[in-house]
């Protein structure tokens, strides 16, 4: 926490940063005045269509409620239920945990890699799981004259409470009946209420604590049966409130009892379930072999989503009311090392239901854990080699006590990381979780996992060939390494699996050490140092990487030249293949300003961009795009790089407004539909989505793009502009709002640095500082010192561009700052700003470093620090640093 809170002092003088004077030829007045007529005509324009698109809107959504009414009264009919399935094992895992022993008189030779018995061999299996999908029902607009009927409600949940807000009419909501028509009803009922309050205290709490899908549904779960002591009234509560979120939950009923039925995007094991439709609804209920169950086939129009299990983000609960403390020992250590762990979190995964292996192998570890244990074990490993460490790796697993999920749990229970350290036993399952997530972040070392008949084990990804026992995975050598089988060396297989060739399941190995990615980057950045950078990068289906940045002046990628137009940022997209190498390059071009602010890539590598822009866009020298104002391209270029998806969203929304889009895109960029809507709150990132049937989801807001829709204002005259006059007139007006009086100089500074052609200099945060912070350079020398070695920030096109005293990186603390960082700054609410870091800024101390994601300050002085891939988060107050 000392670390963080350090860490603000760091990021208010990296956003002081700039040159002297601004051209004293008064560029800005022009910029103002073509601004301000700008304006006028879309408020204009704004005015003129609001009652029109709120009234599609409300149309819409009223359309679909009327008709999932009516369809309820007629759809129900009798479905069979299906067993619950077991997790495939088709022996029991070993009492004992193996031990290894040697045989001095064998030698497994490095080639020894085919099976020797039946059954046949089998090809490596590449799990990848489904992203979920999105639709237009995640995106609410508050209805005016909810304030009467809100009524705050706490919710335990699993130990924590959490603050939502419910409208108090739904707590005399009934059923009247089991029977269809009372379906039909309740739902009129339901939709009839400010349901869209819940929803939004759902999504911020969601967002807040990182929680997924799971954890929504929870909270669901747990406030139903808070409000109700009726079974019928809990699950019609909740099955009506996650269809309105977006979820494709249904009712089934029999007898005198109501079940929700709920579909997942994995499987999952334990749960008997229903197949309707093509989809497998489970019953979220403990009763098992309900006959003459009746349930519908049709869902809701506004549902589109199922339950995703997997947890790629590190759930933020930090209460130290709330923790555990658990300690292990490191290989060659006396003193064992503790950990704190959250018992919220620890509860919450123990209601996870079975499920596949890609959920617990892809898991995010909690912060308090991961950072703990990092910190630890990284010198440790420091001037190891490659097998040393994985050796270390190794003896730390085989410590670990042994026993099977039936003996300990009496059920099956694969363990996510955390759970490893919490629990007193754990099993190879478990043991290979945690050791594959070890290896590819501690040591930047690609894994995968290995699952024989009864057993998992797991391979590693050498730099250079390692003598045992290894398997082809995406055409790449991994060698076995067993993190159960005690002592035993890498290479070695427990001798009752030596005749079976494994499955491997691929774990996402995009950390920020990973070797395959850090080879792309090379790649990409030789030569053009200073001109080329990397903004998106993820992995297709079909192994292939996916990478996307912008570039400007010329480059050299592939034995070619690129020249940005006509000394503009341009914005670039790539293919590689599995082995790392460039299969093709796309640069995207822009007469103006443009930057991606969405990307995700479809099945077969297709790739998709939301962009911001002004000007013409440009591909192979045929425009896709134009517009003299700030736009949005919804992009999408083929695996053969091949233009097949532009919309063009030219619509607009004057200062203080916003528009919501939504749009649906087959894989070949046919529309399925593009809806725009006016919202007051909006409670997502723009974000590209791509369903399980390969169909795209683009969603997004139009307002105020920062860095492009609004030039710096003149509000002095040209002779006394300075960055320093212009931040101090803005301090003004924060003063007078109900702004943190700390917070004032941080916002003042970014609302300049957020406008087209906005620039401070280090001498301006010498007087500011010295001005209104006289003490600062007493009580923080390096800091005051270090802070004015940056030499300018500019804010060109929307994308903050920090550069150092003689391109030197910059360290402060807990922080490094790379010459030519970038970053981005937007307000996702009135007084309010988020700075996102697109590269070059990390935090972490001497050995571990995490990429710095973004900053999100409030107008209370409180600040919320997003990093690392699992995007932890981490919130501090502006008034305990300045204290």
């Amino acid at each position: 926490m000392k670390r963080l809170l350090l860490l603000l002092c760091v990021l208010t003088g990296l956003l002081f940063v700039a040159e002297g004077q601004i051209d004293k030829e008064d560029p800005f007045k022009k910029m103002d005045d073509k601004y301000n007529a700008r304006l006028n005509q879309m408020n204009q324009d704004y005015e003129a269509t609001l009652k029109r698109m709120q009234e599609e809107y409300d149309a819409h959504l009223k359309q679909m409620n009327v008709a999932f009414k009516r369809y309820l009264r007629k759809g129900f009919e009798e479905v069979v239920q299906t067993p619950p399935e077991v997790k495939p094992v088709e022996v029991p895992k070993p009492i004992e945990q193996p031990k290894y022993e040697p045989d001095v008189a064998e030698v497994k030779p490095a080639d020894k890699l085919e099976p020797v018995v039946a059954p046949p061999p089998v090809k490596p299996e590449v799990v990848i799981a489904e992203a979920a999908a999105y639709s237009i029902s995640p995106i609410y607009r508050i209805p005016e004259g909810t304030e009467p009927y809100s009524s705050n409600i706490s919710v335990d949940f699993f130990g924590s409470i959490a603050p939502l807000v419910i409208d108090k009419r739904m707590r005399n909501l009934s059923l009247s009946s089991v029977k269809p028509n009372a379906f039909a009803a309740y739902w009129d009922d339901f939709t009839a209420t400010y349901y869209q309050v819940y929803i939004e205290s759902l999504v911020n709490y969601a967002e807040e604590k990182n929680l997924n899908d799971w954890g929504i549904y929870q909270l669901v779960d747990k406030t139903a049966a808070q409000i109700y002591s009726s079974a019928n009234s809990r699950v019609m509560w909740s099955w009506a409130m996650l269809n309105q979120a977006g979820y494709q939950a249904k009712i089934g009923y029999s007898g005198s009892s109501v079940y929700l039925l709920l579909p997942f995007m994995q499987e999952v094991y334990e749960k008997p379930y229903y197949s309707i439709d093509g989809s497998n609804f489970y019953l979220m209920s403990n009763k098992k072999g309900i006959s003459n169950m009746m349930t519908y086939t049709e869902n809701f129009g506004g549902a589109s989503k199922k339950i995703d299990l997997h947890l790629p983000f590190a759930l933020n609960y930090t209460n130290e009311s709330n923790t555990v403390v658990r300690k292990t020992t490191l290989p060659n250590e006396t003193e064992p090392l503790q950990l704190k762990m959250d018992k919220t979190v620890m509860a919450f995964l123990n209601s996870y239901p079975q499920t596949v292996n890609t959920v617990y192998l892809n898991a995010a570890m909690s912060a308090s854990v991961k950072e703990t244990l990092y910190d630890y074990m990284a010198p440790r490993l420091q001037g190891k080699n490659e097998t040393q460490a994985v050796t270390y790796l190794l003896n730390y697993l085989h410590s670990f006590e042994y026993k099977t999920d039936r003996d300990q749990f009496n059920r099956e229970k694969m363990f996510f990381p955390d759970e490893l350290f919490y629990y007193p036993y754990s099993d190879c399952e478990d043991r290979a979780v945690l050791f594959t997530r070890l290896v590819n972040e501690l040591l930047g070392l690609d894994a995968v996992a290995l699952t024989y008949f009864s057993h998992m084990a797991a391979a590693v990804a050498f730099s250079e060939p390692v003598e045992g026992y290894s398997i082809l995975v995406d055409g790449r050598r991994y060698t076995i390494t067993d993190p159960t089988y005690i002592n035993a060396p890498i290479g070695s297989v427990m001798p009752e699996y030596e005749k079976y060739t494994p499955l491997a399941i691929k774990i996402n190995n995009d950390s920020r050490l990973n070797n395959i990615w850090q080879m792309i980057a090379r790649s990409v950045e030789q030569g053009n140092e200073g001109n080329i950078f990397i903004a998106d990068r993820t992995v297709a289906e079909n192994g292939k990487f996916m990478v996307s940045g912008w570039f400007s002046n010329t480059v050299t990628v592939g034995n070619r030249d690129y020249a940005a137009y006509g000394g503009t940022r341009d914005l670039w997209f790539a293919t590689f293949d599995q082995g790392g190498s460039l299969e093709w390059f796309q640069p995207v071009g822009c007469t103006d300003n443009l930057f991606t602010q969405a990307f995700n890539v479809g099945k077969e590598g297709n790739v998709y961009a939301l962009i911001n822009y002004t000007g013409s866009v440009n591909i192979n020298r045929r425009e896709v795009a134009r517009s003299d104002k700030a736009a949005h391209l919804i992009l999408g270029l083929s695996n053969r790089a091949q233009p097949i998806l532009s919309e063009n969203l030219t619509f607009e929304a004057p200062e203080g407004k916003k528009l919501a889009f939504y749009g649906k895109y087959k894989a070949d960029g046919t529309k399925i539909d593009l809806l725009s809507f006016p919202t007051d709150k909006v409670n997502f990132e723009p974000k590209i989505t791509v369903d399980s049937r390969n169909e795209v989801v683009v969603r997004g807001v139009v307002g105020e793009i920062e860095g492009l829709t609004k030039d710096v204002p003149i509000m002095l005259s040209s002779a006394t502009f300075s960055a320093e006059d212009q931040i101090e007139s803005y301090m003004n007006n924060y003063s007078q709002q109900d702004v943190n009086r700390h917070m004032v100089a941080l916002f003042s500074t970014l609302q300049l640095l957020s406008q087209n052609g906005g620039r401070i200099s280090g001498i301006t945060v010498r007087n500011l500082m010295n001005k209104h912070n006289p003490e600062f350079y007493k009580n923080n020398p390096d800091v005051y010192k270090s802070l004015l070695s940056m030499q300018f920030v500019i804010n060109d096109g929307g994308v903050v561009k920090v550069e150092t005293y003689k391109g030197r990186n910059v360290s402060l603390f807990s922080m490094k700052i790379k010459n030519n960082s970038n970053l981005q700054i937007t307000r996702p609410e009135d007084n309010a700003y988020l700075v996102k870091c697109l590269n070059g800024v990390q935090v972490g101390k001497a050995i571990v470093w995490y990429d710095l994601n973004s900053i999100a300050l409030a107008p209370n002085g409180e600040m919320v620090f997003d990093y690392d891939t699992d995007h932890t988060k981490r919130t501090v107050s502006i008034d305990e640093i300045i204290n």
